[in-house]
């Protein structure tokens, strides 16, 4: 067998070993606080700054196929794309050491830069025409919307997102794992059922993660700091 598999599977071995769900101490609890706030910035300033440079040009691009404009319209599936914050709270109950906590950290800030180049690269708009939506679904909708803007389309960081998370549980718990890749494509599919992104969006969306969770020496650089 060669070395990489022999080590993958000390690696997994490890992972059988150390105890999953961990509640943080309170040094740890600060990190995460501290990676939250991080995080949230830098989430701002990426997303926030593409969509406004892309709102001044005048060409945009279309990202989407003809067939998806006769997809339905389900807005109450706000409520499971919405849901992908709730997968940070999980996995922050599985990053009990400093070491594991940062490697998360760098794949997260290396995903969102990654992801506004893509934006600036290729200024995209959303080919939906949205119906009003009524009742109880409105307000998680809404909420939604407001927070997806309008112009930042492929790759959809949502979708990348819960591929980074589903990726991590997968390679500490192959059980856990599964069940979050069932609820990765959960929300990349309310994303396309709610009008938030096109199939395009959500492939490369798919693969950032998916790639990014696969770069497992990033800790190095911030343990050199």
């Amino acid at each position: 067998m060669s070395r990489e598999g022999w080590d993958g599977k000390a690696r997994g071995r490890q992972n059988d070993r150390e105890p999953f769900w961990v509640w943080p101490d309170a040094r740890q609890r600060r990190r995460l606080g501290l990676a939250l706030l991080g995080l949230s910035l830098l989430f701002a300033i990426v997303y926030g700054g593409a969509e406004f440079i892309t709102s001044l040009r005048t060409t945009r691009y279309p990202v989407h196929f003809s067939f998806e404009l006769s997809l339905p319209f389900v807005p109450e599936l706000s409520l499971v794309y919405s849901s992908v914050y709730f997968m940070f709270g999980f996995i922050a109950l599985t990053l009990p050491t400093k070491d594991r906590l940062n490697q998360f950290v760098a794949q997260m800030v290396l995903m969102t830069l990654i992801a506004g180049v893509c934006f600036l690269i290729y200024p995209a708009e959303l080919a939906f025409e949205t119906p009003e939506v009524v009742g109880w679904a409105a307000l998680p909708f809404r909420w939604a919307d407001r927070i997806n803007l309008t112009y930042n389309c492929a790759p959809s960081l949502h979708v990348a997102y819960a591929s980074l998370c589903a990726a991590t549980m997968w390679h500490r718990r192959r059980v856990w794992g599964i069940a979050f890749c069932i609820w990765a494509v959960a929300i990349a599919v309310s994303a396309w059922l709610t009008y938030q992104h096109h199939l395009v969006d959500l492939i490369t969306g798919g693969l950032l993660g998916v790639w990014t969770a696969r770069q497992t020496s990033l800790h190095r650089i911030l343990a050199r700091r």
